[in-house]
């Protein structure tokens, strides 16, 4: 979820950006016993012309019944989420490498197309990975309209299937509207969409509130809360993240 907001001011050509916030979610994913996630990432954003490069480094700690792998738009379960004791695991989660390029950009209408990899650094065992690498692309949407901006995404995943595990390759899409409330302040939602792993499981289906603000040229936070409406989707979440422009 960390990741997923849409930028709501123009970078510096050249310039970089590193950023780390908190987010929480719990949700019971079909159990009858929840799960809870500690995410904290650290993001670091490169911007040169047309080409943007990130690279998140996350940690993450889970409590719960297990069978819930990983976090955010990356979270996966594996076999039943079942049991009454609930564990808790903690440590490096699945790095994440990315780029998108600038296709389009004319009359408030901005195209990118990107990738980006998951990689499997977070422990299979423990349950903060999955143990394989996924594959993404997708295109990003922006429109200006006034103190408007639309946006939208559509992408695809191919899945890394962990021992005894057939996941679907899914597609996924997000829309949203974000609206500046003063030369500093954004406030905005996005729907967020992704098809299900397997035949037994639920599709993604999720809120997202959110509001930003720049202190000045180079710091700037996002607040941000998360309601979910299928078991693939965290009941509620909230987070955090400050970014600090170099």
């Amino acid at each position: 979820m960390l990741a997923a907001l849409p930028v709501t001011a123009v970078q510096a050509e050249g310039s970089f950006t590193l950023s780390s916030g908190l987010d929480f979610s719990s949700g019971k994913y079909g159990s009858t016993q929840k799960t809870d996630t500690v995410y904290v990432p650290v993001i670091g954003k490169y911007e040169t012309g047309d080409w943007t490069f990130k690279l998140t480094v996350p940690w993450v700690s889970i409590r719960g019944p297990g069978g819930v792998v990983g976090s955010g738009s990356d979270r996966v379960t594996i076999g039943s989420v079942s049991g009454n004791r609930r564990g808790t695991e903690s440590g490096l989660g699945d790095v994440v490498a990315g780029a998108s390029y600038t296709v389009f950009e004319s009359g408030g209408w901005v195209l990118d197309l990107g990738g980006k990899v998951k990689l499997p650094t977070g422990s299979e065992s423990r349950g903060l990975g999955t143990g394989k690498a996924d594959f993404t692309v997708q295109a990003d949407v922006y429109r200006s309209i006034g103190p408007a901006s639309l946006f939208g995404t559509l992408g695809y995943k191919r899945m890394g299937d962990p021992d005894g595990t057939d996941f679907r390759n899914p597609v996924f899409a997000s829309v949203g509207l974000a609206h500046r409330v003063g030369a500093t302040t954004t406030v905005g939602l996005s729907y967020d969409w992704r098809q299900r792993l397997r035949p037994t499981s639920d599709e993604i289906s999720e809120i997202t509130l959110f509001a930003s603000h720049r202190f000045s040229d180079q710091w700037k936070a996002q607040i941000y809360a998360v309601t979910g409406f299928s078991d693939a989707s965290p009941d509620w979440g909230s987070g955090i993240i400050v970014g600090r422009m170099f």
